[in-house]
């Protein structure tokens, strides 16, 4: 996969990070690999999202619920990691019932500095 490896290790830890932050007991996570891309999914059990906010997710700073400790940078981090690879995440309601993380990162980049 043409990605250094701390900046995998860090897309990997945020994501993780947050689903194990917010989840009740269950955290699953997926790595796939096509031919084209890799895609990291990870979901988690916990009270989720409101559809109206999943929009918000990744903005610098921005903290949809105070429950847990945290600065609000996690995901916009992630984004700007995501960014730099020409990859994208999508944010959805997991199956689990939690919050769904979705990064698609291509197999073929030009890293962007």
């Amino acid at each position: 996969v043409p990605i250094e490896a701390h900046d995998f290790s860090e897309i990997l830890g945020i994501v993780l990070d947050n689903a194990g932050k917010w989840a009740n007991r269950c955290v699953n996570c997926d790595i796939a690999a096509s031919a084209t891309t890799l895609t990291l999914t990870t979901d988690d059990d916990g009270f989720g999202v409101a559809e109206e906010d999943l929009s918000r997710l990744g903005e610098r700073g921005t903290r949809l619920d105070e429950r847990r400790p945290g600065y609000g940078l996690g995901l916009s981090i992630l984004a700007q990691l995501i960014a730099r690879y020409s990859g994208h995440s999508r944010f959805e309601r997991s199956p689990l019932g939690g919050l769904r993380v979705t990064v698609t990162l291509p197999l073929a980049v030009e890293v962007i500095n």
